[in-house]
This record gives C-alpha cells, sequence and structure tokens, in this order.
C-alpha cells in the first residue's frame, strides 16, 4: 500500500513537471510609448499622519539613462483646496530619477487652514518637458483630501 501511493506520487510529481513545458512563457514586456500616471490615483491626508503628502508618480516603459522632469498642474475646476490657503507645493514639476521608476510630487498642508469641509486637491499630470514622455490617460489625475 506505501509503495503503491508513493510510485502515484512519483507519477503526478513527473505528470506537472511535463506539463509545466507546455505552457507559454508568460513574460509580459511593455513595448509601447514611454508614459508617466499617478499611483494611487486618490487618498486622504489626516492632520494627525503630518502635514506632508508625497503623490507617488510612476514611469511606466523602461529605465531611462537621464532624469524625466514630469509637469502637472492644479485642476482649479474640481479642486475646492486652495494654493497658499490649505496647501502648498514647490514647484509645478518633479522629477524621475534616471535608472528609477518613480518620482514625487510633495503637497505641504497647513493644518490651521484644513477643517472640517475636507478641501480636496485634484492635480493633472502633463507629461515630461521635452514632450517625449505621454501620460497615461486613465491615471492623469490625482485627488487628494485634507482632513483636520
Amino acid at each position: 500500500m506505501k509503495k503503491s501511493l508513493t510510485l502515484v506520487l512519483i507519477a503526478a510529481a513527473i505528470g506537472l513537471l511535463m506539463l509545466s513545458g507546455c505552457f507559454p512563457d508568460n513574460k509580459v514586456i511593455y513595448s509601447g510609448p514611454l508614459q508617466v500616471e499617478f499611483n494611487p490615483v486618490s487618498d486622504t491626508q489626516r492632520m494627525s499622519n503630518g502635514t506632508s503628502y508625497e503623490a507617488k508618480i510612476q514611469l511606466i516603459g523602461p529605465h531611462q539613462d537621464t532624469d524625466i522632469v514630469v509637469t502637472f498642474e492644479i485642476d482649479t475646476e474640481n479642486s475646492t483646496a486652495v494654493l497658499g490657503e490649505q496647501f502648498e507645493l514647490g514647484a509645478f514639476t518633479t522629477v524621475i530619477p534616471a535608472n528609477s521608476s518613480f518620482g514625487f510630487i510633495r503637497i505641504d498642508a497647513i493644518p490651521e487652514n484644513v477643517t472640517s469641509d475636507r478641501p480636496v486637491l485634484v492635480l493633472r499630470l502633463l507629461g515630461d518637458t521635452t514632450g517625449e514622455v505621454m501620460v497615461a490617460r486613465n491615471y492623469s489625475e490625482f485627488e487628494l483630501t485634507l482632513r483636520p
């Protein structure tokens, strides 16, 4: 009984090994144009967690040998948070460093002006300064809700 169970297990293992060679190589290599996106596309910043937040920008495509300077803007139509009143931004550009996949936009909240109204900041990516890196259409905007 023990010997037949062992033989069945060995046969099953050999069968599984043989079948694994029949499956295609599922390595996915992106070959489209360079793109940037927000990842994630929304979040909430609670003042009890600190007053700075870094929105993550991700490169879609292979690492580049040089820095990628990404520009962005505030979507004033959909934002209720006001620059200089509820938050500050250092600049309207950020860098994805050479040989990296990520860059960050630093947002500094002004805690005394963040009320229970929960102002919302919406940022929109515009692309890189050379025009060679596109913006991923579905992940081009980031929404940050500021909470007291």
